[in-house]
């Protein structure tokens, strides 16, 4: 299976996200998902604005450690952000976890890559920039019921 880019997700849903380093960066980095939480096919894949494509780490704690790397960086930003959130077409659900967990490396990169350019031709807000992106394949709910696979991004602006 091969994922196309954004036309394999539904249209993007968004929200004002006011302060990310309050918790949000938690969430897109899982650091308080249930220890059964299978997060081998999550990725990172927009870090500060720069490409970067790798894995969730599988031990929480270096998840953790991101987590403070990126509330340390909140200073770099005004303070304008949106979070766009994008969930795969209920038809490739399947197919979009096996991709993400199973493929190759190299061809969830090719798709991220795809799908990056994507959303940066897709500007919200003049001015706001993609800065961090993530992939939620396997995420449970506080009630352990199974989260529609998903891609969120975070948009803002970089002080000069």
């Amino acid at each position: 299976m091969i994922m196309n880019g954004i036309k394999d997700f539904q249209a993007p849903q968004y929200v004002d996200i006011v302060h990310p380093d309050k918790g949000f960066f938690g969430y897109l980095l899982r650091c308080k998902c249930p220890k059964q939480e299978d997060v081998s096919g999550n990725f990172i894949f927009l870090d500060d604005g720069i490409d970067c494509y790798k894995r969730f780490p599988s031990v929480k704690n270096r998840r953790e450690e991101i987590r403070a790397e990126w509330n340390d960086r909140i200073s770099r930003y005004h303070d304008i952000f949106q979070g766009q959130l994008c969930y795969v077409n209920e038809e490739l659900i399947e197919d979009f976890i096996d991709f993400m967990t199973y493929g190759s490396d190299n061809a969830v990169r090719i798709f991220l890559e795809k799908f990056t350019a994507e959303v940066r031709a897709s500007a919200i807000y003049d001015g706001l920039k993609p800065l961090y992106a993530v992939s939620h394949v396997c995420q449970l709910s506080a009630d352990n019921r199974m989260q529609w696979p998903h891609i969120h991004v975070l948009w803002g602006i970089k002080k000069n």
